[in-house]
């Protein structure tokens, strides 16, 4: 339902570019709508990774963790298979960007909640986009090293951090913290 609906906004809102004076540092500096996306997906993984019977899955013959991973895995494939797919036909690059963000997301996501649980998680993905959108751009067009999420499709740094991310989330499934 996730990536339903992010393909979804993607075509609706493709590259348009809103300001936000108020947010920003430089007030100037506009933000493709396109950036807030990936929290659609982020969220809806942390939400179907928490709608779990810990005890059943705990007692059962079936690798449940396997399974979360390919989840995860599958659903960043998806997402950068619909941006590439809107890079090509639609002529729009920043969806690969934004496929890009949704796999750095829910990796920093999956690598919080290891730790502190999904609530924190989801706040933590939340905080680092506003983050980004706040603080990341040294100029209107050049962001900071560490803003991934604002960095232009094809940029070597944002991959690498993007892969490495998602490997530390994905590994960093089943070690949740136990439930209260």
């Amino acid at each position: 339902m996730g990536v339903a609906l992010y393909t979804a906004l993607l075509l609706v809102v493709r590259e348009h570019v809103i300001f936000m004076p108020s947010i920003t540092v430089l007030g100037t500096a506009g933000m493709k709508l396109m950036n807030f996306l990936p929290l659609i997906v982020c969220l809806a993984v942390l939400l179907c990774l928490e709608r779990r019977l810990g005890p059943a899955e705990l007692t059962g013959v079936r690798r449940v963790v396997a399974a979360d991973r390919a989840l995860v895995l599958v659903t960043g494939g998806a997402v950068l298979l619909v941006g590439l797919a809107a890079h090509g036909w639609l002529n729009m690059p920043t969806a690969t960007a934004a496929g890009r963000n949704v796999l750095f997301l829910t990796g920093l996501a999956l690598l919080v909640r290891s730790r502190f649980g999904a609530a924190v998680a989801a706040s933590v993905a939340v905080g680092w986009l506003f983050l980004t959108a706040a603080a990341g751009l040294r100029t209107p067009q050049d962001p900071y090293p560490w803003a991934v999420l604002l960095e232009p499709p094809g940029h070597l740094l944002a991959a690498v951090a993007t892969i490495g991310m998602t490997l530390l989330g994905v590994l960093a499934l089943g070690h949740e913290p136990p439930r209260r």
